[in-house]
């Protein structure tokens, strides 16, 4: 009988410590973001941005309850992630940031593993890059280069549809794919989809820009800014988008699902967080340091390539400004 006793005892504590683990995971972190300093910025020189065109192509989606992409938020809300390409027109060029999804985006993916299947190929397909763009009347031969935010398969998955097209990629983050750091989304499928398209490193060496530690100015002219958010991946990288007219945005890759991920700030759920980030400390950093910016700067829309609502929000204004430009209102 005293066995029996302990025996329930002992299922008992576990019980209770397997239940206190589960609620901790889906409790709000603290994460320290006052600083000790106030963060230098040096406004940039606003007169040589000219007029660029900004248009997110969603591609598919994914719906997933809110406790999962916000650590606390202790809610079954659905939370729809996008996936999604940027086209955006430069005078210097027109190029995309990511690429969505390409038409044969089912072939690509029918050999991967049940696990990945399940995990990461249980998305709803919208449309086509390719459909995207002839809409559009944008052909292949328009694009000057993709500008690849990280090499996870999908924002690479967009590209079979543009045979030829040169991509341009961070060299931290092409020489840790090549190295095979990437877990969940394997290297194999990572080139596949990257085919034959030629490539082109760039390296983030330049001066600090808006509070980040350095940056690559895209076309010289101060408009289109690169500026490291290591963590989710060792070169993930976002882009300042800064124009004559029409909002300044900043698109941050996979450093943020959601915009709550950078205003509380919040991770993903653990489970999530440690499957899809690299580093664990450096993605932390950079949500701090977007939480950071965000304060400074509440007039800039952060806009992760997941945030379906933040994307949506942006088209609606676009959209608006443009038709607002076009009758002369």
């Amino acid at each position: 009988m005293k066995l029996r006793n302990w025996a329930n005892l002992s299922a008992l504590a576990l019980g209770i410590a397997g239940t206190s683990l589960a609620l901790k995971s889906v409790l709000p972190q603290h994460f320290a973001t006052d600083q000790a300093y106030e963060t230098q910025e040096t406004f940039p020189d606003s007169s040589t941005w000219p007029e660029i065109e900004v248009t997110f192509l969603r591609c598919g989606h994914i719906t997933l309850p809110e406790f999962l992409v916000v650590r606390g938020a202790l809610s079954l809300v659905p939370h729809v992630n996008a996936y999604s390409a940027v086209l955006i027109r430069h005078p210097q060029g027109t190029f995309l940031y990511d690429s969505g999804f390409c038409s044969d985006i089912y072939t690509f993916l029918r050999n991967q593993s049940l696990l990945f299947r399940t995990l990461l190929g249980s998305f709803v397909f919208e449309q086509a890059l390719s459909s995207h763009l002839q809409q559009l009347e944008v052909k292949p031969d328009d694009l000057d280069f993709i500008l690849l935010s990280h090499l996870h398969w999908d924002h690479v998955s967009g590209i079979p549809d543009l045979p030829g097209v040169p991509l341009r990629i961070n060299r931290v983050e092409y020489e840790a794919a090549r190295a095979q750091l990437s877990s969940l989304h394997t290297p194999e499928l990572i080139w596949q989809f990257m085919g034959d398209n030629p490539h082109e490193l760039f390296d983030c060496t330049g001066p600090a820009y808006m509070g980040f530690r350095s940056s690559y100015d895209l076309f010289g002219d101060g408009s289109l800014v690169l500026v490291p958010l290591p963590g989710h991946t060792p070169g993930n990288t976002g882009l300042f988008i800064n124009r004559a007219s029409g909002s300044r945005l900043f698109l941050v890759g996979d450093a943020v699902w959601s915009a709550e991920n950078y205003t509380h700030p919040a991770t993903m759920h653990p489970i999530l967080w440690s499957m899809f980030t690299s580093d664990d400390a450096s993605a932390r950093q950079t949500l701090i340091d977007l939480h950071r910016f965000y304060h400074r700067h509440p007039e800039i829309p952060i806009i992760g390539m997941h945030d379906a609502h933040m994307q949506k929000a942006f088209m609606t204004i676009e959209e608006k400004r443009l038709v607002e430009i076009g009758t002369g209102l």
